[in-house]
């Protein structure tokens, strides 16, 4: 017998659920409606239920200027806030810190805005890290003193 880390309630079979990047064992009661990455049975063999949504190795990041976006989309639609916060379940007070770009949304955040604006906040991660800058970028000190050297 395996205990939820919800409600405490003693079950013979678990679910591994993901809460904003938390992994919780629960028992199907607490599990219900949240996104199940795993079942762990009485003889503690983990059944794979529904694969994750994100991939490890490929990081999906927010593009720069989200909170533009997002705001631009919002107004183009003639949506208030308040009527968009309602069509997604999210707080007024949070849509506006995100617009703000005082807040960063998760990426399940994200996904809920991106299909009901019907717009793109993220992209895979770059895997050229230290790689030369772009043209249109500015020289920074490092670029000067490698250009200097050669």
């Amino acid at each position: 017998m395996y205990d939820c880390e919800i409600c405490g309630k003693k079950t013979e079979s678990l679910y591994v659920i993901d809460v904003e990047g938390a992994q919780l064992a629960v028992c199907a009661r607490c599990s219900s409606g949240k996104n199940v990455i795993d079942k762990i049975t009485e003889e503690g063999v983990p059944v794979k239920h529904k694969v994750a949504a994100v991939k490890e190795d490929a990081q999906e990041v927010l593009v720069e200027g989200y909170g533009a976006k997002i705001r631009k989309a919002r107004e183009v639609m003639g949506i208030p806030i308040k009527v968009l916060g309602e069509m997604i379940n999210e707080k007024r007070s949070t849509l506006l810190r995100v617009e703000e770009e005082k807040m960063q949304p998760n990426m399940v955040l994200a996904a809920k805005l991106e299909k009901a604006l019907g717009i793109k906040l993220s992209e895979k991660e770059s895997e050229e890290k230290g790689s030369a800058p772009k043209a249109d970028a500015p020289i920074t000190l490092e670029d000067a003193a490698m250009k200097k050297k050669k």
